[in-house]
């Protein structure tokens, strides 16, 4: 039986590390673990794949196989010089795993060890809801912070009546402070991640609102996925990777200018929204087969 433990803090949201879970505990000879929910006390040495969610410094291990993921570059203040520390600073692990060719460019490693892609996944839940009552026009799922520049979206939003537009997520103070009282501004805040499908399902459109600036710009959106899979039509700012993602999916998406003047519901009507996007390519377990981790596995044990 080959034991891999997920290492994580608790505040760390990371959806992929229950579909990890799910689909090894599924497979012939494995048992995975997450490290914020083993109610006993454990020593590293209990398991034999240790696997982190990489930000700075990490475990080293002699005898057991050890698994970086970068799901994402840095973010915040000087995000290249933080790359670049992990980079020369970080363990060496037996396997790399990055969350697309855009990461693993971002990160500059120099080195012979293995390494593959995962991309971000849908969970089947959010192909199991079934048609719901449009309780609003807009819905936004993630964080409502200054960081991803919601807020401006926001105060363009409340200068007219343009519908109703629940966000989903932590939010900021300050942005609920500003906002609480505008009557087509629903704040749910944060909700289980079990819940967000049926909330989000009573939307007509999906917003995808992603700052065209490094790194968010380059990543998967996670949001979009899941909006697709409720079949909302997709509200989005303009930046690379949402038009590599069109091309590959033969979509296309409202795309919002820079001043967010465009963001109307008359023109929402008006536009010849496309989607081909087959989700079931996009769950979990397909995303997780396709990196061929098990594999990777077995061959080093």
């Amino acid at each position: 039986m080959t034991k891999i433990l997920f290492n994580r803090s608790e505040k760390a949201f990371l959806p992929e590390i229950d579909a990890y879970i799910k689909y090894f505990n599924m497979k012939d000879g494995f048992r995975a673990y997450d490290s914020s929910k083993i109610e006993h006390e454990y020593h590293i040495n209990d398991f034999d794949v240790i696997w982190e969610f990489k930000g700075f410094g990490g475990l080293k291990v002699q005898n057991q196989m050890l698994i970086h993921e970068y799901a994402s570059l840095s973010l915040g203040s000087f995000p290249l010089l933080k790359n670049n520390l992990k980079t020369k600073f970080n363990p060496k692990p037996n396997l790399r795993i990055f969350l697309n060719e855009n990461v693993k460019s971002g990160y500059k490693f120099n080195d012979n060890i293995d390494y593959c892609y995962r991309d971000m996944g849908i969970d089947e839940s959010f192909l199991q809801i079934e048609s719901t009552k449009k309780d609003y026009d807009y819905v936004y799922v993630g964080p409502i912070s200054k960081i991803r520049e919601i807020d401006k979206l926001l105060a363009n939003f409340s200068k007219k009546a343009n519908g109703i537009l629940c966000l989903i997520g932590n939010v900021d103070d300050d942005i609920y402070k500003t906002y609480k009282s505008n009557k087509d501004i629903i704040f749910t805040g944060k909700v289980p991640y079990s819940e967000v499908p049926e909330i989000a399902s009573r939307a007509i459109y999906g917003i995808n609102y992603i700052p065209d600036k490094y790194p968010f710009n380059i990543q998967t959106s996670t949001k979009l996925l899941e909006y697709l899979a409720l079949g909302l039509k997709i509200i989005t700012t303009d930046y690379k990777w949402i038009r590599q993602f069109e091309e590959k999916n033969k979509c296309s998406f409202y795309k919002l200018n820079n001043s967010f003047s465009d963001f109307d519901l008359t023109n929402l009507d008006k536009y010849p929204f496309i989607s081909q996007f087959n989700a079931e390519e996009y769950l979990w377990n397909s995303i997780i087969d396709r990196a061929n981790i098990i594999e990777k596995i077995r061959f080093f044990r």
